[in-house]
């Protein structure tokens, strides 16, 4: 018997070790040696990162972050660890006249197509937190054939690109005008989509425990689209982008469209996100003019439930707490979801609880209206003088149906046009 179990182990041994890890034996860490640059760039405002050598098990880089044409912190980056796609780096940063010094951790986070960066100092300072761009072709699965080139990664200033609405010029404040990534066309966060009779919302609250989450989401008529992303203390995740017609955000009925490569950015504290994508996908045509860097959107821009401004921010900045307190003392056990769900012209939360005959769903919007419904599981019993009155809610717990996106790939800078201000 002891035979036996000791042959068992050692095949579970041998086992064990040919599975591969999440990320070792896909990425090929060496590929990712090179210059990067942070979204959205500028000369007045960058990051750059020389990632000097990566292997599965150690890392140097060289890192600079310049804001307002000013280098103010000058960092010395230590050789670190790679742990399968994620390194940690200790640096030492100080001021340009040495007048301060402390230590800090880099972590760095190898993904397909970019590296996610984040430094942190000791003293619990959040420095640095975004996404790097590489500065060549990157193959992270193909051991690279010859020595990388470093750039000089130092922006060049941006020519300006214009926008074109429906023949009429789309005006920007002067500091966060459009900007091109990786050759996709970004606009700040409103600007364009509130001429195009957009609603836009930004929500950032604690989906769980230990889980919080961020969502922009963009409202016309009966059309509702919606990047989401989700992070704790080990980082960001990418966004999603979920598409609902006819809708509301919590039914499971949408479309994905799939974002790999245009994700949305924060460029000086300010939320970019990818022209096209979000034009398209309320039917407007976009094109792109390559000789004068002009994008020319035509749409339709009425909206039977377009916000002003202040409406918008009050809606957005209606929280659970806030549709919470409109529930009265007729209901108990009471259970919160912490999500804030969108329908075409608001915003809500949802509720179970418990009146005296049943339990139920409350659905609270902005406002404090209340809309109840009484769960599937207690229908049967519902008195009937109850549910002749109830208004239905929609159902989140459906089987998802997701539909096919439509193609959004392309080639120009417009079509290959991410979140917080307002």
């Amino acid at each position: 018997m002891i035979e036996k179990a000791a042959a068992v182990l050692a095949a579970f041994t041998v086992t064990a070790s040919l599975m591969p890890s999440a990320y070792a034996n896909t990425f090929v860490n060496e590929a990712f040696v090179g210059s990067y640059l942070s979204a959205g760039a500028t000369s007045d405002n960058y990051a750059s990162l020389d990632i000097l050598s990566c292997t599965d098990t150690s890392v140097s880089v060289r890192f600079k972050f310049v804001k307002n044409n000013n280098e103010q912190l000058i960092y010395e980056c230590l050789d670190g660890t790679m742990d399968d796609n994620k390194g940690t780096i200790r640096f030492n940063v100080s001021y340009q006249d040495g007048s301060y010094v402390t230590g800090g951790t880099m972590v760095m986070t190898l993904d397909s197509w970019c590296v996610r960066l984040s430094c942190d100092s000791d003293q619990g300072q959040h420095l640095f937190d975004g996404i790097m761009y590489p500065q060549f072709t990157l193959d992270p699965y193909t051991a690279p054939t010859q020595p990388p080139t470093f750039v000089d990664t130092t922006p060049a200033p941006d020519l300006g690109i214009t926008v074109m609405l429906n023949n009429a010029p789309v005006s920007f404040p002067v500091s966060i005008r459009p900007t091109i990534i990786n050759d996709y066309t970004y606009v700040p966060l409103r600007s364009v989509f509130d001429d195009m009779g957009i609603n836009v919302y930004w929500d950032d609250y604690q989906r769980t425990d230990i889980l919080r989450a961020q969502s922009i989401t963009c409202t016309k008529n009966s059309t509702i689209v919606q990047f989401l992303r989700t992070f704790n203390e080990s980082g960001y995740n990418v966004w999603s982008l979920s598409k609902w017609e006819n809708a509301d955000t919590s039914s499971s009925t949408r479309t994905e469209i799939p974002i790999t490569d245009f994700q949305p950015v924060i460029i000086n504290d300010r939320t970019y996100v990818p022209l096209r994508v979000i034009s398209e996908a309320f039917g407007a045509q976009v094109d792109w003019d390559g000789n004068t860097k002009t994008v020319y959107i035509t749409c339709d821009t009425s909206n039977m439930y377009k916000h002003d401004s202040a409406t918008i921010t009050n809606i957005e900045n209606f929280t659970l707490d806030a549709a919470q307190s409109y529930i009265t003392s007729d209901y108990i056990e009471i259970s919160a979801d912490p999500v804030p769900y969108y329908s075409a012209d608001t915003k809500f939360y949802n509720f179970d609880a418990r009146d005296q005959w049943n339990p139920v769903t409350l659905r609270i919007s902005f406002g404090g209206y209340v809309d109840l419904s009484i769960r599937t599981d207690a229908a049967e019993s519902a008195p009937a003088a109850d549910t002749s009155v109830t208004e239905t809610a929609a159902d989140s717990t459906t089987e998802s149906t997701v539909e096919t996106p439509a193609d959004t790939t392309g080639t120009d800078a417009a079509d290959q046009a991410a979140a917080p201000a307002a």
